[in-house]
């Protein structure tokens, strides 16, 4: 006939959750971690096909961000208007 589970003690209990919130808090930074890495893998990856489209339409980052700039300008001339 199987035992049951030993019965434990208060302090046993206490020392058994601290132990869980530990391992629970270090395998959260690892996944913290795991995150930051592939959030930075899809960055460059992004930046990798951002840079393809750019090449292959000829035009260069310094073109795309005067660009971004000229529209930006012209967006807040016109809600001053």
């Amino acid at each position: 006939m199987p035992r049951g589970r030993k019965k434990l003690t208060l302090d046993e209990k206490i020392r058994e959750t601290q132990q869980s919130i530990y391992n629970l808090e270090n395998r959260t930074q690892e996944l913290y971690e795991e995150l930051e890495g592939l959030l930075e893998q899809k960055k460059l990856q992004e930046l990798e096909k951002l840079s393809d489209a750019l090449n292959e339409a000829g035009v260069s980052v310094e073109e795309v961000l005067e660009h971004i700039r000229t529209q930006e300008t012209g967006a807040e001339a016109a809600n001053i208007a």
